[in-house]
């Protein structure tokens, strides 16, 4: 039962990710989801780059990019995790494994509480919790 919990939670994560995954894609022909709220600002983002080096893309493609990394980011977190709580639970048996499997959660939502808005902070809070609360059962110690 607490496998399913995990996976319940790994599954939140990889449903996250493959939204984003999917608005990204939607980006890359209709830009409206990703864009500024000021929609004039996105003329300016297609003719500067990032500053980082002068071969860049535009920088609005390379924040479509960083949203398609972070996408698959995501969707492997949730795919490994889900994969570990159905065929290789005893990954979990390692300590180390599952303080790193929470920390990673955990991260998710710091980063969405600081910089995102309310939708993936749920989401991740929520999936943080079913896997942390059933690696917790699956392993009291």
């Amino acid at each position: 039962m607490a496998n399913y919990m995990v996976l319940a939670g790994a599954i939140i994560f990889f449903v996250l990710g493959l939204l984003h995954l999917i608005l990204s894609f939607l980006d890359v022909k209709d830009p409206k989801r990703f864009i500024p709220a000021k929609t004039e600002l996105l003329a300016a983002l297609k003719t500067t780059t990032i500053n980082m080096r002068k071969d860049a893309r535009n920088f609005w493609l390379s924040s479509l990019g960083f949203h398609f990394s972070h996408s698959i980011g995501v969707m492997f977190y949730g795919f490994i995790v889900g994969y570990c709580a159905l065929v290789r639970p005893d990954f979990f048996a390692d300590y180390i494994i599952r303080i790193v499997i929470v920390l990673m959660g955990a991260s998710y939502v710091a980063i969405a509480r600081a910089f995102w808005f309310i939708i993936p902070v749920i989401g991740s809070l929520i999936g943080v919790a079913f896997i942390g609360i059933g690696l917790a059962v699956l392993y009291p110690y």
